[in-house]
């Protein structure tokens, strides 16, 4: 593995690699979780944060990352100040590639 010196935090590229340097996690030895297909980020101690597609409505086609309390429904609600509608979970649970990793898709609610 090589070492990046320049940065204030021990950041570690494979050796060989392109990829982008990526600091160590808080935790040692903890790694993204995949559940239910989605490959979800760990943040802090063990809570992870799932990547979410839009689909349709004012937030066509971008991904965001949520708080797993907020997807403990079935339907997830902007009530502003920037966004307002209401998404819903595809049903069957669909999964897209993006730029940002594997998200879910949930569909703007008519």
């Amino acid at each position: 593995m090589q070492v990046d010196a320049g940065l204030h935090e021990e950041a570690v590229r494979p050796a060989g690699s392109s990829a982008p340097l990526t600091a160590p996690s808080p935790r040692r030895g903890a790694r993204p979780r995949r559940d239910g297909g989605c490959l979800v980020p760990r943040v802090g101690y063990g809570r992870r944060v799932p990547l979410i597609l839009h689909w349709g409505g004012p937030r066509h086609r971008e991904v965001d990352d949520v708080p797993a309390e907020q997807l403990a429904s079935s339907l997830l609600v902007y009530d502003g100040p920037r966004w307002f509608g209401v998404y819903q979970r595809a049903d069957p649970v669909q999964h897209r590639t993006t730029p940002q990793g594997s998200a879910e898709v949930w569909l703007a609610r008519e």
